[in-house]
């Protein structure tokens, strides 16, 4: 008898394991085992060396491949570099640079793609509170990765890369910095001409056109000749 009941609770047991309701919990379970804070995002909670220099931490972080410059983050990504990006931004606020540095560089590391746009966010945090060296470095960062998505034989010359360029070149200069040598076509483009220039040659033109060039009377957009006036009648002879 006791073996018998013995078998029908194995036997249960046995079917518990494989109904719909414990696969959908063992499926669920599943699921959320790897999330939490440190799966998510996991720059967010890293411990940061107080210690450490804002200048290091900007010029030892890599500068993600063209690949990784073209492809596009995912939602999670995203929202990661975005959380990040508020906790540095946070942190520089409060005069916690390292901490706020680290956070940023963290960012490009969730979300490469979004690189440019992490590295003039912290340098223009940086820059407004005077730190100089770090905000340079960050300034050489955005100079790297915009040549970097553009060294390319089949990138096309960016009106809007080339006034971003430019606007770097100028911050660089201002703050004592040499201009990298160019690599590429959109970085030679504004190294042989000021950002004025520039600004006046591509501000109205299509990002992906070569800079606009004034119009002549061939030009499609040159406005009509006026017509010639109708010559006088000859007065009459006597």
């Amino acid at each position: 008898m006791l073996m018998r009941l013995a078998g029908l609770l194995t036997f249960g047991l046995v079917l518990s394991l494989f109904s719909p309701e414990t696969s959908l919990h063992a499926v669920a379970f599943a699921d959320t085992a790897g999330e939490g804070p440190g799966m998510v995002c996991p720059g967010l909670d890293q411990p940061v060396d107080k210690s450490g220099s804002p200048l290091l931490i900007i010029t030892d972080a890599p500068i993600p491949g063209p690949k990784k410059l073209r492809a596009q983050p995912t939602p999670a990504q995203a929202k990661c570099a975005e959380t990040l990006r508020g906790a540095g931004k946070k942190a520089i606020e409060k005069k916690k640079v390292v901490e706020g540095v680290s956070r940023y560089v963290a960012a490009v590391s969730a979300a490469p793609a979004q690189a440019e746009a992490i590295y003039e966010e912290l340098a223009g945090a940086l820059d407004r509170r005077g730190y100089v060296q770090p905000a340079l470095a960050a300034y050489f960062k955005i100079w790297k990765v915009i040549e970097t998505e553009y060294d390319n034989p089949d990138a096309k010359l960016d009106g809007r890369a080339v006034l971003e360029l430019a606007d770097v070149r100028d911050s660089i200069v201002r703050l004592g910095g040499q201009v990298p040598t160019p690599i590429s076509d959109v970085g030679r483009t504004v190294s042989a001409k000021s950002t004025r220039q520039l600004r006046e040659e591509y501000f109205n033109a299509d990002p992906y056109l070569s800079p606009q060039k004034p119009p002549t009377s061939e030009s499609p957009g040159a406005k009509p000749a006026p017509p010639a006036e109708p010559a006088l009648p000859s007065p009459p002879k006597d």
